[in-house]
């Protein structure tokens, strides 16, 4: 997993214009890991890993006795704290740390029913993080990938070519725009390989319609157009993105698909 600075500039736009995962999927953790259960109404533990700003680790915080929250962002955890106060979720616990610290978690506290990565596995060593995870794994207990399009290089929207058309103005070394990619190896594979028994593959789909503040915002929290990279172009970018977006007219309209991969030790 990246350093976490390289996200610190990312953080507040990513908190405020990334879509969250929706109510579909997290009931579908919590009836495939039985995330309710447990005395008392208490439930088992869950390890959210690269977490990002929570729109996992807060979310499932309803259905488990103790979420812990890692990222190598100070910022990144900054926002799942802020965003889980907001919720009321006391038992969402933000640990700074990558896929390399997974094994230092405290075992005193026991296994972790369900370990989730939401956008967050491609920037792992993947077979090494999920040999890390079955350690830290009670019986019964698995490990779910989530992810969805990222829309600037990869969707297909006329809006969105225009977007990408500024964004390449200000932004050296931007990813190709290349449409939706077909991976020769995918999560599912991945868990197999480690030695996940019984992977699943279910996907969400949805339809979107965004605001110009909403399109800048979600462009700002990408990696690669972060506040960061922008530098002192900034305000630069931000005022020709808005009136690219203005002679385009919105409301700026995609589809959205959640896939969910899991699979149990």
């Amino acid at each position: 997993m990246p350093d976490g600075p390289r996200f610190d500039s990312t953080a507040e736009h990513y908190a405020r214009h990334r879509p969250g995962y929706g109510d579909a999927v997290v009931d579908r953790l919590r009836d495939r890991f039985s995330l309710d259960g447990g005395d008392g109404g208490a439930g088992p533990r869950v390890l959210d890993l690269g977490c990002g700003t929570g729109e996992l680790a807060v979310p499932l915080a309803a259905h488990a006795e103790r979420v812990v929250a890692m990222d190598p962002s100070p910022a990144m955890l900054e926002a799942t704290r802020a965003r889980a106060a907001r919720a009321g979720a006391e038992n969402v616990h933000a640990v700074e740390g990558d896929d390399t610290d997974v094994g230092r978690l405290d075992a005193a506290n026991g296994p972790f029913r369900l370990t989730t990565m939401g956008r967050s596995f491609h920037w792992m060593d993947g077979a090494a993080t999920l040999d890390r995870i079955r350690d830290v794994t009670e019986p019964g207990g698995g490990v779910t990938l989530v992810s969805d399009g990222e829309w600037l290089t990869k969707g297909t929207e006329g809006w969105q070519d225009a977007v990408y058309a500024v964004a390449d103005e200000y932004v050296d070394d931007l990813p190709e725009r290349t449409g939706p990619v077909a991976y020769d190896r995918t999560w599912a594979d991945h868990l197999r390989d480690a030695g996940f028994d019984d992977v699943r593959v279910a996907s969400v789909g949805e339809r979107r319609d965004l605001d110009a503040d909403a399109v800048v915002g979600y462009v700002l929290s990408l990696s690669f157009c972060s506040p960061e990279r922008l530098g002192t172009d900034r305000r630069a970018f931000e005022d020709a993105l808005r009136a690219r977006l203005a002679e385009v007219g919105g409301p700026f309209t995609y589809e959205r698909t959640v896939e969910v991969t899991s699979g149990v030790v």
